[in-house]
C-alpha cells in the first residue's frame, strides 16, 4: 500500500493549552523532511483554549503538513484511535500533548522501522519534567504517575512485562487493520483515570507475533504538574490502574481471580520493600506506597470507582 507520508505523529489533547503548541512545534523543530511527514492534532472536548489555539497555528504555518480533529466521544482510547484513522503515514508516532520530542525523534522511529520489518511497534525513552517541588513521598514505585519510563541504555525486545508507554510510542498503521484499535472500554475519560488501553493493544501485537522494541534513543520529554503529587489525584491514578486491569480482564474469570491474587501478593511484597524506607527513617514513602498498593485493589474491586 502506498501512503502520502511516511510518518503521521500524532497528539491527543485535553485541556492542554498551556503546552501544545510546544508539543507540535517540537515535532516541526525535527531533522527529517517535512515533506515526509505530517502532524495531527486531535482534541478531546477540551473546554480551555486548546482547540483555538491549534486554528491559529494551523492558520499562521500553511506551509506545513498539519491538521487538527475534534473527538467528541470521551476517552483516550476514542482519541487515540481517531489519530490512527486520521493519519496517512505508513508510520503512526504518538506523542502527547504536555510532552516535547527530542532531536532525532522522527528520524529514529522511521530508520528503525526500516530497518526492522519484523518490528511493528516501537517506544522510547520518558523523562519527567518536574514543573514543581518533588514531594517526600515520591519514590521509584511512582514512575507511572509521572510517565518516567526508562528501560536501560541499549535497543531491547519487549516482550509483554514491559510495554511503550503512550507519551512515546509508534506503530506501523497496518497493526490496526490487523488487530483492530485501541479498546473504548479502557483508557482515561475526562477527570476519569482508567487505564491499560495501552498494555491491551500490546499484549493483541504480541499475541499476533509481532516484535516491539525499547528504543532508548527515542526520547521525550514530560512535564509534570503539581496536580500529579495531589494524594486525591493519586488515587485515583492507582485506583485507576486496578480498574482497567478489571475491565480488560472481564468474562475471564481464572485471569481475575489470577490478578486479585497477584495484587495481593505486591501488596505483601511493597510491605516487604517498605521496612527499607522505614529502616531508614522513610516513613512518608512508606505509608505511600502501602497506600498505592491498596488503591490499586480497590480500583481492582470496583473498577468505577476511578471513573
Amino acid at each position: 500500500m502506498q501512503y502520502p507520508f511516511k510518518v503521521s505523529a500524532v497528539i491527543c489533547s485535553y485541556n492542554r493549552a498551556r503546552f501544545i503548541i510546544n508539543a507540535v512545534d517540537s515535532l516541526f523543530a525535527q531533522d527529517y523532511d517535512k515533506r515526509l511527514y505530517e502532524v495531527i492534532v486531535v482534541d478531546n472536548n477540551s473546554t480551555d483554549e486548546t482547540v483555538q489555539l491549534l486554528a491559529a497555528y494551523k492558520a499562521a504555518h500553511p506551509e506545513l503538513n498539519f491538521s487538527y480533529y475534534v473527538e467528541t466521544q470521551q476517552g483516550v482510547a476514542y482519541t487515540r484511535t481517531r489519530c490512527a484513522q486520521e493519519a496517512k503515514g505508513e508510520i503512526v508516532a504518538y506523542l502527547d500533548d504536555d510532552s516535547t520530542a527530542q532531536p532525532g525523534w522522527l528520524s529514529s522511529i522511521a530508520s528503525f522501522f526500516d530497518a526492522h520489518p519484523a518490528t511493528w511497534s516501537v517506544g522510547g525513552k520518558i523523562t519527567p519534567r518536574f514543573l514543581t517541588g518533588i514531594p517526600d513521598w515520591y519514590s521509584k514505585y511512582f514512575f507511572g504517575l509521572v510517565g518516567n519510563f526508562d528501560q536501560g541504555p541499549n535497543i531491547k525486545k519487549l516482550t509483554g512485562a514491559r510495554y511503550p508507554c503512550g507519551a512515546n510510542m509508534a506503530f506501523r498503521k497496518k497493526v490496526f487493520d490487523e488487530i483492530g484499535y485501541f479498546n473504548t472500554d479502557l483508557g482515561r475519560k475526562g477527570k476519569g483515570l482508567l487505564a491499560n488501553e495501552e498494555k491491551d493493544i500490546y499484549l493483541r501485537i504480541l499475541a499476533h507475533h509481532h516484535d516491539v522494541h525499547y528504543l532508548p534513543h527515542v526520547a521525550v520529554l514530560h512535564s509534570v504538574e503539581a496536580n500529579k503529587f495531589d494524594k486525591a489525584y493519586v488515587r485515583r491514578h492507582s485506583m485507576g490502574i486496578g480498574g482497567g486491569e478489571r475491565l480488560r480482564l472481564k468474562g475471564n474469570a481464572m485471569a481475575l481471580l489470577l490478578k486479585f491474587v497477584e495484587y495481593m501478593a505486591k501488596w505483601g511484597y511493597a510491605v516487604v520493600y517498605g521496612i527499607g524506607f522505614l529502616l531508614r527513617g522513610q516513613w512518608s514513602k512508606f505509608v505511600m506506597l502501602e497506600r498505592f498498593r491498596w488503591w490499586v485493589i480497590m480500583g481492582f474491586l470496583d473498577p468505577h470507582g476511578a471513573e
